[in-house]
């Protein structure tokens, strides 16, 4: 069976990680310059006004879930550190 180890700063760098995404998402901010009528009669203005619309919802979506992610990874660093002090004074042995 493979092994994975990971440790609080492994955990703390992906928070960080995490972040820096979510940060370029947010300074992306809404596309602009596009006119749905600059396409003329029929469907295609309705269609660009749809992604335009989907492309903002899912982009503020994602960066509420990227900084629940890095919450959530910030966390479990810091309570990898907790365990492994834990159990050291446990074994009688120096805390890491």
């Amino acid at each position: 069976m493979p092994e994975i180890a990971v440790s609080a700063d492994d955990l703390v760098r992906l928070g960080d990680e995490l972040e820096e995404v979510r940060a370029f998402l947010a300074a992306l901010d809404r596309v602009t310059g596009v006119q749905p009528w600059a396409f003329g009669p029929g469907h295609t203005g309705g269609a660009v006004t749809d992604v335009l619309g989907n492309w903002e919802r899912y982009r503020l979506l994602l960066a509420r879930r990227l900084e629940s992610l890095r919450l959530a990874a910030r966390t479990a660093g810091a309570g990898y550190v907790e365990v492994e002090a834990r159990v050291a004074q446990a074994m009688g042995g120096p805390e890491p």
